[in-house]
């Protein structure tokens, strides 16, 4: 018996003109129609693949009970209170929030996650267990885990081998916050020089503060390209290039796009933990780094955890917190952040753009007419498979 295909007719798949996308019954996209044909009509509303969420942290999510609220509201005493708690971390705890954290994140469309995953020290691999058991209980989400050593110093032997464990169970990059070392410059070349050894890619916390002192992109932008690493590095948060002087920064985004290295922006987060005593949004500076035509990618990062206890498991609705913060509030702008969500976000996740003949037939039908739409308004949206 011939197969079916979903045609979805009046389809807008960007800011274009209508168009048709074909679901094939055999889970690919398909050029034209075949076999038995089910036919919805999009009546001009938005068709995108199903979205990726290239930074999460799932084997924290829903962990304050473990760990206690985090009473200042700043990173180091998150830190201090998650590393404080890795005895009370079994495998069933960390995996109850995160199977949770990813059926959220699979009602909002997300079909693809990148998850930053505490290991090595006390806690051993055991974070690393608890997402693979959650990612087993919610099939509809592909799960991909980086590296991220318990303590920042990996130029340390004792915390290399703990990524090299992670590398052999699958990790595809190697992530930490090398910036927080007890010596940054060394932590961030031994990063890179892991991944180049590893053959992954290179995923790291950096700056993540207020004071424009910190400053370790010049190191990452030097390891990377030492490493022949453009490409396939990622730089989250990116916090204290917004307090440095105009023409620093911006020879800063200029060296970062000229190495290959992308930029991580998460809003939810940073506006929570940056900003409490100097005033600063607490967000790097996006329309530098996009006037630097350095990629851009948005994270959502925690989910209701002891770094902020707030959170949201839907990237649009962290693209609409980010078009406030950031003003960017503009029609090309709003377009943009679409354009982050729907397709450089998939990029920085290693997918293709989602909607070409062979790509998976998994797609979200969002109730808006165009992507600045969908960021604007965060819409309801509806997940078809062929």
């Amino acid at each position: 018996m011939s197969l079916s295909c979903l045609v979805i007719e009046n389809a807008r798949t960007g800011e274009g003109p209508l168009r048709r996308v074909v679901l094939g019954g055999d889970g690919r996209i398909l050029a034209e129609p075949r076999g038995n044909i089910r036919t919805v009509d999009a009546k001009g509303r938005l068709v995108v693949p199903t979205l990726a969420e290239p930074h999460v942290h799932l084997d924290r999510a829903f962990s304050l009970a473990l760990t206690g609220w985090n009473r200042t509201g700043l990173l180091d005493e998150a830190v201090e209170r998650f590393v404080g708690s890795v005895d009370k971390m079994t495998v069933q705890a960390l995996a109850r929030g995160a199977c949770r954290a990813l059926g959220l994140l699979a009602a909002a469309g997300v079909a693809h996650v990148r998850t930053h995953t505490a290991v090595g020290g006390a806690l051993g691999f055991r974070a690393w267990e608890a997402v693979e058991t959650a990612a087993s209980s919610v099939p509809e989400v592909e799960v991909r885990q980086v590296a991220m050593p318990l303590t920042s110093n990996l130029h340390h032997p004792e915390v290399a081998s703990w990524v090299r464990e992670a590398a052999a169970r699958g990790a595809v990059a190697v992530g930490g916050a090398p910036w927080r070392a007890e010596n940054p410059g060394a932590a961030t070349r031994a990063a890179a020089d892991l991944a180049a050894e590893l053959g992954i890619g290179l995923d790291v916390h950096v700056d993540e503060t207020d004071d424009p002192r910190m400053d370790t992109l010049p190191d990452l932008v030097a390891a990377v390209e030492s490493t022949s690493l453009g490409g396939k590095a990622i730089a989250t948060h990116c916090c204290s290039l917004a307090g440095r002087p105009e023409p620093v920064a911006r020879s800063e985004a200029e060296a970062l796009a000229q190495a290959g290295i992308a930029v991580l922006v998460c809003p939810v987060s940073n506006l929570c933990l940056q900003g409490r005593q100097g005033g600063m949004r607490g967000i790097a500076p996006v329309r530098l780094l996009q006037e630097a035509t350095v990629t851009v990618g948005l994270g959502l990062d925690n989910l209701c955890d002891v770094v902020v206890a707030v959170g949201t498991a839907d990237p649009l609705r962290a693209a609409w917190l980010l078009a406030i913060a950031g003003h960017l509030t503009g029609e090309e702008d709003l377009a943009w952040l679409g354009k982050v969500v729907v397709r450089e976000n998939r990029r920085l996740c290693g997918l293709t753009d989602g909607l070409s003949p062979g790509d998976p037939a998994q797609v979200l039908l969002i109730d808006a007419t165009s992507l600045s739409e969908a960021v604007a308004l965060v819409p309801s949206r509806e997940r078809l498979n062929g």
